[in-house]
């Protein structure tokens, strides 16, 4: 049997390498835009994810090796999220405000779903290229998760249902399909958390030797048996 990828996936997957490589600064640059339209609480949320990605993403890191080496740790966006919540409320809408700005930023595209979702990509989709951001009717939300190349799940719900959907994504084929579930939507301790936006990246590592030739000698003789 031919089983039909969502369309939104195959979109997704065609503008996730350039907007990952826009960089941090320059995606918040323009999802800062867009957190200009937002109001109130989710104004507030959107805008600190954009702040909070530049400080915790936003730089290369250089660290010096053991040998002398130099090694470049940069973060890039794991691919297509989506991005829902099964919790009705202000709150609710607060917190999917943050998942959404927070998976952009970290360099993934987003599929939101039904009228509270619309209402947010209809927010960003004007500041950033297409298909970055979509959104999908409630009843497509399935076929969506279970897509083998879907990255990642960010979730507003029950303890129950994320229990659930753990053990859903576990079972899946393809890629490791990462959970980010919130279950307080009275305090949203998760999605406020600076450690947040860790759970939309991957990191990656460049090694540059930039010893001189026979500058590891010594560790060389320090590793053989001569005497």
């Amino acid at each position: 049997m031919t089983i039909v990828k969502p369309v939104q996936i195959q979109v997704a997957n065609k503008v996730f390498e350039a907007w990952d490589k826009l960089g941090v600064k320059g995606r918040a640059q323009l999802l800062a835009q867009a957190a200009e339209k937002l109001q109130g609480a989710q104004a507030g949320m959107a805008k600190w994810q954009l702040q909070n990605a530049v400080a915790e993403i936003g730089d290369k890191l250089v660290l010096q090796g053991p040998t002398g080496e130099s090694n470049e740790l940069s973060t890039h966006g794991r691919g297509a999220f989506l991005c829902t919540s099964a919790l009705d409320g202000n709150n609710a809408a607060v917190g999917l405000v943050g998942a959404v700005f927070a998976a952009l930023v970290a360099g993934n595209p987003v599929i939101t779903v039904g009228p509270t979702g619309q209402a947010i990509m209809d927010l960003i989709a004007n500041h950033v290229p297409n298909g970055v951001i979509q959104n999908v009717a409630e009843s497509v939300q399935d076929s969506i998760i279970d897509d083998i190349e879907l990255a990642g799940v960010a979730i507003l719900c029950e303890p129950e249902q994320a229990n659930e959907l753990t053990q859903r994504l576990a079972q899946k084929a393809g890629l490791l399909c990462q959970l980010v579930n919130e279950t307080d939507v009275e305090n949203l301790g998760t999605i406020a958390a600076p450690h947040f936006i860790l759970r939309f990246v991957t990191e990656q590592t460049i090694t540059t030797n930039t010893t001189a030739i026979g500058g590891n000698a010594t560790l060389l003789e320090l590793g053989s048996s001569a005497e």
